[in-house]
């Protein structure tokens, strides 16, 4: 199996008759979804959909995400999956980047894709989720043959990352990539095809997409996802469905834990609970143990990396902050500021070497050479690792927000808000919350009157709802060095 459409065929065949989707009411067995992917594929190669081209893919968790993702990789697109919160700006932007040609959304969104490809210059067309084929009224995908020969190093799909140049970094990850990140995950968290995942860590975003979606249908098990967040919906899918796997990110066990229920859920089918984009809080981890029996466990990785570890250890007690030991095949290195291998317990930057690792960034030279050397990916994260092996996240390099898993550049956020005519300057940063991630924090100087909620509303519309800072401080100056340089760490909480 050399490609993403390979794998997936291969899975398919040998897991027919089993449950591949179980969305709601609706249960889709593997061989109904192939079809479903196939039809699709059709669909999109007599639209003039060809290999190489770019098509965004808008929409919640659910079976037309699955179908839409596999069904452009069979024709040899590339997939770029959106975020569903993002706005006006940030869409046009992806789009622009990626050159997508073609959109498959849902009618749900129609109004802000409609205005977003009315100002771009480049043509761009429109799929509905809701024409995507029935698998009762699918055409019979052996009538006509794709012909798509696809090269294992061509990208599968574009995501992105943010970093220092200010503006998010587009990362093309291979079907190489994938299908080594795949079959290291199944082997390090041996799963099978008895599993049951929960899917509710967004599909746009490399920890659900890859952690729940794709692990899930690489390994033949069964897929539930679910559109949003909801405590009870999670409470009850856990239950009746007697999921055994749940990767999320840490607000969701953080919020479980929290939670009063009428009568407390029973989640003993659970076998691995994980979480990934942030530290889990101990304290609400073991409130979490003490309410449904099993500990979270914290994965590692990066959109431009895949999944680097996890901790699977026996003794999960006494090490609930560590990210565990490199999953299968994946090397990690802890370079002190020198460029020498750290020493235990010593602090250094993360480096990681593998198959599923980009080799670079698109058309950014500058920064390749700044964060690939050697066969390394410099991550920007810092950490160390103890005496057992175990490594430990202990920051970043850059002040990257974390809410909610998604890391947010302040940079982006500080453009819109300096474009507000009541605005000279303006910071934003994360603060922590009880649940492990960050608040968006903007601290801002005026050079007019202006209240916080007019700065709120300023920036709705702009930039997806989680960007949007949750508190504002007005301040008559900034802190600064000599040079002129604001001093983020100054406006941190506690300095």
């Amino acid at each position: 199996m050399k490609t993403i459409p390979q794998m997936f065929s291969s899975v398919a065949k040998l897991h027919a008759k089993r449950p591949a989707v179980v969305d709601g009411e609706k249960v889709v067995l593997y061989e109904i979804l192939e079809k479903r992917i196939r039809t699709l594929a059709l669909k999109l190669y007599r639209m003039g959909i060809r290999q190489g081209d770019r098509v965004a893919l808008l929409l919640p968790n659910g079976l037309d995400f699955v179908t839409g993702y596999f069904g452009i990789a069979a024709v040899g697109a590339i997939v770029v999956p959106m975020n569903d919160h993002y706005q006006h700006t940030e869409l046009l932007y992806f789009f622009d980047e990626c050159g997508v040609s073609l959109l498959i959304t849902s009618r749900d969104f129609a109004p802000i894709c409609r205005q977003v490809l009315s100002v771009r210059k480049s043509p761009c067309q429109l799929f509905w989720a809701e024409d995507l084929p029935d698998a009762c009224e699918s055409d019979d995908p052996s009538s006509e043959d794709l012909n798509v020969d696809i090269a294992q190093e061509t990208p599968v799909m574009y995501q992105f990352s943010s970093g220092s140049t200010g503006r998010p970094k587009r990362i093309g990850r291979t079907h190489k990539n994938l299908l080594f990140e795949l079959d290291s995950l199944i082997q390090t968290l041996r799963i099978t095809h008895e599993d049951r995942f929960l899917g509710v860590a967004p599909f746009s975003h490399v920890n659900g997409l890859m952690r729940s979606m794709m692990a899930s249908l690489r390994a033949g098990a069964a897929l539930y996802p679910l559109a949003r967040f909801d405590r009870q919906a999670i409470a009850e899918t856990v239950e009746r469905n007697r999921i055994s796997i749940f990767i999320g990110v840490p607000f969701m066990p953080s919020m479980l834990a929290k939670s009063h229920f009428r009568r407390r859920p029973d989640f003993s089918s659970l076998r691995l609970c994980m979480t990934a984009s942030a530290p889990m809080p101990k304290k609400l981890n073991q409130q979490f143990y003490e309410n449904f029996g099993i500990y979270v466990r914290q994965l590692y990785g990066s959109t431009e990396t895949g999944t680097i570890s996890a901790n699977l250890g026996l003794r999960i007690e006494g090490s609930l902050d560590s990210v565990g030991t490199p999953i299968a095949g994946v090397e990690v290195e802890v370079f002190t500021e020198d460029g020498q291998i750290a020493k235990s317990g010593e602090i250094g930057e993360f480096a990681v070497k593998s198959e599923a690792t980009i080799k670079s960034y698109d058309g950014l030279d500058e920064v390749n050479k700044e964060v690939f050397r050697d066969g390394y990916f410099l991550t920007g994260d810092l950490g160390k690792r103890d005496e057992e092996g175990l490594l430990y996240l202990v920051g970043r390099k850059k002040f990257f927000i974390n809410k909610g898993g998604y890391k947010i550049d302040p940079y982006e956020i500080e453009e819109i808000l300096e474009s507000h005519p009541r605005v000279d300057e303006a910071v934003a940063l994360g603060v922590p919350t009880p649940f492990g991630d960050e608040k968006v924090k903007a601290v801002i100087v005026l050079n007019g009157p202006c209240t916080e909620e007019e700065i709120v509303e300023y920036c709705r519309g702009k930039i997806a709802d989680f960007k949007i800072p949750s508190l504002v401080e007005f301040r008559d100056s900034l802190p600064k060095s000599p040079t002129g340089k604001i001093r983020r760490t100054m406006l941190l909480p506690g300095v």
